[in-house]
């Protein structure tokens, strides 16, 4: 049976090992444009296929992106691929029933068992994992047991050009940057670290995504091409450090005390 803390304590060991892997992480928006439904994540509102619904707050623009069947069918191929793709060390998260909606045509057990069917894996292979895995009850262990190991490692990393890396507690020995919208608008820039890997003989770097679904894109693609380098997708896990808005309920439990964050740092997820 797979455990939530266990399966991190995985990665964890692997970093202080220094062996290279990649991980993927297919969250609720990935599962959307998986399903082939509208997404729009604008300023004051989100829709999901047919449904729009508005908040009375705005989003930053750095968290706005849209998915058009119409338009970017592409992406969602690339996701598919990146979601059904195998190797060994290649290691896929994705949602449980404990984090997944269900709301929008599949119960969220359905959801889980569609995309363990995807992912062409058996929900208890080794290589299949949570997406919210650095996050909810693991938070604190990402923090305080997996992030000191980034010290041994030289630094890529890939962020949208809003963040501030000034305060990031680690070295980084090179940044990417990203603008909105990013699984659409910087899709070249795969090839263009493929070609900075090739070209400064890069290997043993631990390369770090915060760049929503362009982050699937680039686990699976660079470790397609290069499998002696770690990558893993961080999410928002750093945003108190890049200087933009903490507005997700487990950052705002941890950094700020919120009673309600507080619940989703109590959030094992299961199965």
């Amino acid at each position: 049976m797979k455990d939530f803390r266990e399966d991190l304590n995985k990665f964890i060991e692997k970093l202080r090992m220094g062996e290279n892997f990649s991980f993927s992480r297919f969250s609720d928006g990935e599962v959307r444009i998986l399903q082939n439904k509208k997404l729009i994540l604008g300023d004051d509102n989100i829709v999901i296929g047919n449904h729009n619904d508005t908040h009375d707050w705005k989003r930053p623009i750095y968290e706005q992106k849209e998915y058009d069947p119409k338009k970017h069918s592409w992406v969602r191929d690339k996701l598919l691929e990146a979601l059904s793709f195998k190797k060994k060390g290649y290691y896929k998260g994705i949602c449980c029933k404990c984090c997944q909606s269900g709301q929008h045509g599949m119960s969220a057990d359905e959801e889980v068992k569609w995309m363990i069917n995807l992912s062409g894996l058996d929900k208890y292979d080794e290589h299949l994992t949570w997406s919210n895995l650095l996050l909810n009850n693991n938070y604190p262990l990402f923090l305080e047991h997996m992030l000191p190991y980034f010290f041994n490692y030289d630094v890529i990393m890939v962020v949208n050009e809003h963040v501030n890396l000034d305060r990031v507690p680690f070295p980084i020995k090179k940044d990417f940057r990203v603008g909105n919208n990013c699984m659409v608008n910087d899709y070249d820039l795969i090839d263009k670290i493929k070609d900075y890997i090739e070209k400064e003989k890069i290997e043993n770097h631990l390369f770090l995504f915060s760049a929503a679904s362009l982050s699937n894109f680039l686990n699976h693609q660079l470790y397609e091409f290069n499998n002696q380098n770690t990558y893993i997708d961080i999410g928002t896990t750093l945003n108190i450090y890049y200087g933009l808005q903490v507005d997700r309920r487990y950052l705002l439990g941890y950094w700020m005390g919120d009673e309600n964050g507080r619940k989703d740092l109590q959030q094992k997820c299961i199965w």
